[in-house]
């Protein structure tokens, strides 16, 4: 999706123009089958590219924290996969750094950003009981859940959240963490809300001006990470939406909320507004999913339907 923003306005009274021009394209280089999942930037316009590879040959970089597949378990499709992030300089000239990152079972990346260091954040999924997750991190045991998949990724082990966090040189993982319980974390397996490709792996990470990381994403897990305060302390349905914050250096998980009704939601993306609260979007077959009073629409439509939720800056309330 393309998008321009004009802070200042322009003259409506003549004809607006957008004319985009490709800055740059590139293959990856790959001998091995991958799939790009997500992509960000930096404020030098360095480009960031996240996605999965099916085996050995993806062109890892000199001094890169992770240079060697980890390993995965075969489907019926394809070898297991391993999450690839790649940094490209701003005009495409230059490969920065490259570098797997996972364990030895299937992995996914869902959402990438930038803090204020130039560290790169990643949102995902991992099977794999060993995903490499750093000492003092908020959690560093895999929760499992039910295999999931049997096609690409396969969550033989069932799945967690993983958040990480590499260097700006792309050589030393500063921080990783696992997030989850004892039910399938960080994947949407709701068979009405996955309408369209990739809708399994929809969730986003991103940073306040402290670097402190919230996340979106969905859970089964009746045993979610819950702070207490939370304005949802339980699991509503067989799979709720669940947002959370983490301390910069993912260490501490400073709040953390279900949300959802009775039947199956998940959350999919989130952002500030001006006051610094948290809204978060998604889908939901819930026909008492958490509504506000006064809310434009306070009635369940059909099937699925989206919705949208501000929450407060501590995570206690729907506002």
């Amino acid at each position: 999706i393309l998008s321009f923003d004009f802070p200042k306005g322009y003259d409506k009274t003549k004809e607006l123009i957008i004319d985009p021009t490709l800055v740059f394209a590139s293959y990856s280089g790959s001998t091995a089958d991958n799939w790009g999942y997500t992509s960000t930037y930096d404020d030098a316009g360095n480009l960031y590219g996240g996605g999965v590879t099916f085996g050995v040959g993806y062109p890892t970089t000199f001094g890169a924290y992770q240079l060697n597949f980890a390993g995965g378990t075969a489907s019926s499709y394809a070898s297991g996969c391993d999450i690839t992030i790649s940094k490209f300089s701003s005009d495409g000239t230059n490969l920065i750094y490259s570098t797997y990152l996972g364990g030895s079972d299937d992995e996914s990346p869902h959402s990438l950003i930038v803090n204020s260091n130039n560290e790169l954040l990643i949102l995902g999924t991992t099977s794999s009981n060993n995903f490499p997750v750093t000492v003092g991190s908020y959690d560093n045991t895999f929760g499992g859940g039910i295999a999931y998949g049997g096609y690409w990724p396969n969550y033989v082990n069932g799945s967690d959240i993983t958040v990480s966090k590499l260097s700006a040189s792309g050589n030393n993982l500063l921080a990783s963490t696992y997030i989850g319980g004892t039910g399938n974390d960080g994947i949407n397996i709701s068979a009405n809300l996955n309408y369209n490709y990739a809708d399994e792996f929809r969730g986003e990470l991103i940073v306040d001006g402290s670097d402190n990381v919230y996340v979106a994403s969905s859970t089964s897990s009746n045993d979610f990470p819950i702070t207490p305060g939370a304005f949802q302390p339980t699991l509503s349905g067989m799979q709720d939406g669940c947002v959370f914050k983490l301390s910069p250096n993912l260490n501490t998980l400073l709040w953390s909320s279900y949300i959802g009704g009775t039947n199956d939601d998940a959350a999919y993306s989130l952002q500030f507004n001006s006051l610094g609260e948290i809204l978060v979007t998604g889908g939901t077959e819930s026909p008492n999913f958490p509504v506000t009073v006064g809310a434009l629409n306070t009635s369940y439509q059909n099937l699925a339907d989206a919705w949208v939720t501000k929450i407060n800056t501590s995570g206690t309330s729907i506002l």
